[in-house]
């Protein structure tokens, strides 16, 4: 082929892939992305190892799911597998003493280990066994694939991501059905608690990678009016249940994740009037009860793990500022104590100042990022948002120092372009 054969070949691909229609996102902006995929067509050198990275993450997971609820070896309370179940994860059998400090309560069944009793900060291991996982792996798998897709154009990514949603949410023999009425039992005293909303938080982050993935081949729009049927429900049992209740009336980063995913939801089911209120509502309710006037997070600064839930919660609450952005562009939260808790954060984050409170498991190196307890490296895509929204260039050299990042390669390159030279 000659090279004008191979300029013209280019130029048509380019045309091509240009073709796609602005994605009906919410969290990750629907401008930016089209930009982004834009840069990538055309060769951008400051974003190929993204999304070369991205490739190979995708590449890995055609070999794994799809998962599924019924995989599990246990049957909820309810009978019907159907419905999710996870074990409140920081309970353990009374028997066992994660901590070593810890006596054995009374009463104990040393048989059962039962009633299990609670040892914050320290994960139990039963936990795997129930649907926690799977769902998480659900979750973090589409959105990878999706982007993957749509940034590479490579169809069996999003052939993939079509079969995992539809075998978690949509095929009636493996479907989940919409609660978590069973999420965070715990053995031997209760069956199910409001704290289980928290496994489904990264929710907003799926819909929209679902919203790149209807503009390919393999998602019809029958498959996206059920996926959307299933998530009406959801959000109705998140409102109106007891649980759901419960949950919303959290007074930390609980809460704040509650207005997250229920927001989210709403906008991507068109239930405008929802998200609307939870907008409306997220200065009074959640910043100004949650975040002192100094930025300082008392109810996650009391927990074992207070450096993973304050990045944890401030996450959270960078989440809910682009949910309130999209209606309230005057009236938003960037400048409210949000921004402030980021600054009270910071110096920790640079490692500037030793952290203060308790964190009985590694936050600095040698841990693994999940999507509770984080590394340093996770502040990443809090500090890329708040570049581009403060103009800030301090706080996007600080992510250059985070430990465990790759700065070029992190897929928050495509999702939040940096906007800043």
């Amino acid at each position: 082929m000659s090279p004008i054969s191979i300029t013209i070949a280019l130029l048509l691909l380019y045309t091509l892939v240009q073709s796609l229609p602005a994605p009906k996102t919410f969290l990750w902006s629907p401008n930016s992305l089209v930009a982004a995929r834009a840069r990538v067509f055309s060769n951008d050198p400051t974003l190929l190892p993204a999304v070369q990275k991205l490739q190979t993450q995708a590449k890995a997971l055609l070999s794994q799911g799809p998962w599924s609820v019924m995989q599990k070896s246990y049957i909820p309370p309810s009978g019907d597998k159907h419905d999710y179940m996870s074990l409140d994860k920081y309970y353990w059998p009374c028997t066992q003493h994660p901590n070593e400090t810890s006596a054995t309560p009374v009463p104990c069944n040393t048989t059962t280990g039962l009633p299990f009793v609670r040892y914050d900060g320290y994960v139990d291991p039963l936990e795997k066994l129930y649907d926690h996982d799977r769902l998480i792996d659900t979750i973090s798998s589409v959105t990878t694939l999706s982007l993957a897709w749509y940034f590479t154009e490579i169809d069996s990514f999003a052939d993939h991501a079509a079969l995992i949603l539809n075998t978690w949410f949509l095929d009636p023999s493996t479907k989940m059905n919409p609660n978590l009425n069973f999420g965070h039992f715990i053995p031997g005293v209760m069956n199910g608690s409001h704290g289980a909303i928290i496994d489904s938080h990264m929710f907003p982050e799926m819909l929209d990678a679902v919203a790149l993935l209807s503009l390919s081949n393999s998602w019809s729009s029958a498959q996206d009016l059920n996926l959307k049927s299933w998530f009406r429900s959801f959000l109705t049992w998140l409102r109106e249940s007891e649980l759901g209740k419960q949950e919303d009336a959290a007074n930390n980063n609980h809460g704040v994740w509650y207005d997250v995913q229920a927001g989210f939801i709403a906008l991507h089911v068109d239930k405008i009037d929802i998200a609307t209120k939870i907008a409306l509502n997220a200065l009074p309710r959640r910043v100004d009860t949650q975040i002192l006037p100094d930025g300082e997070l008392p109810e996650e600064e009391a927990r074992t793990k207070s450096w993973s839930y304050n990045e944890f919660c401030l996450d959270a609450f960078f989440h809910l500022s682009i949910l309130v952005n999209q209606f309230f562009v005057e009236k938003n939260l960037w400048n409210s104590r949000v921004h402030t808790a980021l600054d009270w954060q910071l110096p920790y984050v640079q490692q500037k100042k030793p952290w203060p409170f308790k964190q009985v498991v590694p936050f600095i190196d040698g841990c693994v990022i999940t999507e509770v307890d984080q590394c340093i490296g996770s502040y990443f895509n809090i500090l890329r948002i708040a570049a581009n929204v403060y103009l800030n260039v301090t706080y996007e050299n600080t992510i250059k120092t985070l430990p465990g990042v790759d700065y070029t390669q992190d897929v928050i390159n495509l999702v939040f372009p940096k906007t800043m030279n």
